[in-house]
């Protein structure tokens, strides 16, 4: 009888479960919130149970728990080192080490625990900068080290250990303000910036904490560090806005820092560095000529001219600024940061033939619409005959219409021997708002983009439906061709051409398209489900 009231029980648990759930799921509200005072309950009962048993007893589970668990490892060891460091430098040194050891690559889920548990490290740095800011100091650049060793071969797509690196030397700069190291710090930071492999450092964010005098030596060592590395490249003669050799013998420190340029024109990344540490050093001193010196002697690219022209705009040397751009524009003819650096300089002060000179190359090398307004206000500011001056770029752009655009086929029909591909001209036109003479312009044989042919169709007013509905016939065909299902511009198209057709008309094209494109049933669908008009 037992076994029989067992084998009910069983049988009939789930049907009161069936109806529990029936029951939730019509409170949803009141069931969650059932629940979750139900777990509060469980785990209230749990924390109790664990302040009634013995130390010793719950000492050795969690032992035995943390032999097998990594993070909890890691909380027991900052806990510990807390606790019995009592400001001891090298027990929290060995404790730091311990959490941030790891010997083997990392992949990106190993990369996510590891940054979990060198986290940990910070609270106990932190500990110690409340009463010794300089053996915190030491901390963090002894954590940095030892991350550096393992984020060299980490897989940090998710960012983690990025994250705790910049923490760290979030904590470092607060360790620097707390107490600034002496000018021989410098040797130890710029050692730990060689050990980073990801380059995260801000360098002017560790100046401004480190204070004066590790300022003063990042000062001369900026200077000795660029004039070291002039010395043991060979000099070239670089091309400057005078069109001379630079200001040689202008000043002692000119002499120091001849022109160098890079070798072979590859990019040299220690160069670039050293060069950018001593321009920031002499602009932080106020010496702005001593700045230009050190620009004008160490051409090597066009983006170095440009900082050059950049430079001479920020302290209002206009006419400075000029002739560089003429001179970089000359080495550089088709380097679109010196053409604009050029094109800046001639709008703002008043060349405006040489400015119109650049505007009609930029929009002979890509006729939009944007580069066509420009070259016309251009032309307005030079005192030409706008109305001839349009006409001279209409000209220009009706000779280059006889080879389809870009070297390719239009998609809207292919070249004919009369016709022309007259995208440039027709999409000025419409931004002059010359619909009818667009219009006129795309008649067949004459070929044009979809895109302008929809959009002339579509600004065509109810009166002139007759007009626009060729056009549109001419976008479906085009983009029929490789249209694919579930063929929603195409039957987009379809649609705004039916609402211009006449009943009759309506009725046909719409035989004509389901006989033709009979085989394409998804778009025959399409097709039936399109809105009818009455």
């Amino acid at each position: 009888m037992g076994s029989e009231r067992f084998i009910r029980s069983t049988a009939q648990a789930p049907v009161s479960n069936r109806e529990h759930a029936s029951s939730d799921t019509r409170l949803p509200g009141v069931a969650a919130g059932q629940g979750r005072r139900a777990q509060q309950q469980r785990r209230q009962g749990l924390q109790d149970f664990l302040q009634q048993q013995d130390a010793a007893d719950l000492a050795q589970r969690l032992w035995a728990w943390a032999q097998s668990d990594s993070e909890l490892m890691a909380d027991l060891t900052a806990w510990a080192a807390r606790s019995r460091s009592h400001g001891d430098p090298q027990t929290m040194k060995k404790v730091v080490a311990d959490l941030l050891a790891n010997r083997e690559p990392l992949d990106w889920r190993e990369s996510a625990a590891y940054a979990s548990r060198a986290e940990k490290a910070l609270p106990l740095i932190e500990s110690v900068l409340a009463h010794d800011p300089e053996q915190a100091r030491a901390l963090c650049e002894h954590a940095l080290r030892r991350i550096y060793l393992v984020c060299d071969e980490a897989d940090d797509s998710g960012g983690e250990i990025s994250e705790v690196m910049d923490q760290l030397m979030e904590l470092l700069l607060r360790c620097l303000r707390a107490a600034p190291p002496a000018a021989n710090w410098l040797d130890d930071w710029f050692n730990l910036m060689q050990a980073d492999p990801w380059g995260l450092w801000n360098e002017p964010a560790v100046l401004a904490a480190a204070g004066g005098a590790v300022q003063q030596a990042y000062q001369s060592k900026a200077a000795e560090d660029w004039q070291d590395w002039v010395a043991r490249h060979p000099p070239a003669v670089t091309t400057t806005a005078d069109g001379g050799k630079g200001r040689r013998g202008a000043s002692q420190r000119q002499s120091a820092v001849s022109a160098v340029a890079g070798q072979g024109g590859r990019f040299d990344y220690q160069r670039e560095q050293l060069r950018r540490r001593y321009l920031d050093v002499l602009k932080s001193q106020g010496d702005k000529q001593a700045v230009i010196d050190l620009m004008r002697s160490s051409l090597t690219d066009a983006a170095e001219h440009s900082e050059l022209v950049a430079y001479y705009e920020s302290l209002g040397k206009k006419d400075e600024a000029l002739a560089q751009a003429r001179a970089a524009t000359r080495l550089y003819p088709n380097d679109w940061r010196c053409e604009q650096d050029l094109l800046r300089r001639c709008e703002r002060g008043g060349w405006h033939e040489e400015a119109l000179v650049i505007r009609r190359r930029q929009v002979e090398h890509m006729p939009d619409v944007e580069h066509y307004q420009a070259a016309l206000l251009a032309a307005g500011k030079a005192g030409r005959d706008l109305a001839i001056y349009r006409d001279e770029l209409f000209t220009w752009a009706a000779d280059r219409e006889i080879a389809p655009p870009f070297g390719g086929r239009s998609m809207a029909s292919p070249a004919t021997a009369q016709g022309r591909h007259v995208d440039t001209r027709v999409s000025w036109l419409l931004a002059e708002a010359k619909l009818d003479d667009a219009l006129a312009l795309v008649q067949p044989p004459h070929v044009c983009r979809p895109a302008l042919l929809r959009t002339i169709a579509k600004a065509l007013p109810p009166s002139r439906h007759a007009q626009a509905v060729p056009l549109l016939q001419r976008v479906f065909a085009a983009w029929m061709t490789r249209a694919s299902t579930p063929y929603m511009e195409v039957l987009e198209i379809v649609r705004e051409t039916l609402e211009r057709l006449p009943a009759p008309e309506r009725d046909q094209w719409l035989m004509l398209l389901r006989a033709q494109y009979k085989a394409k049933r998804n778009f025959i669908k399409g097709l039936d489900a399109l809105p009818r008009r009455g």
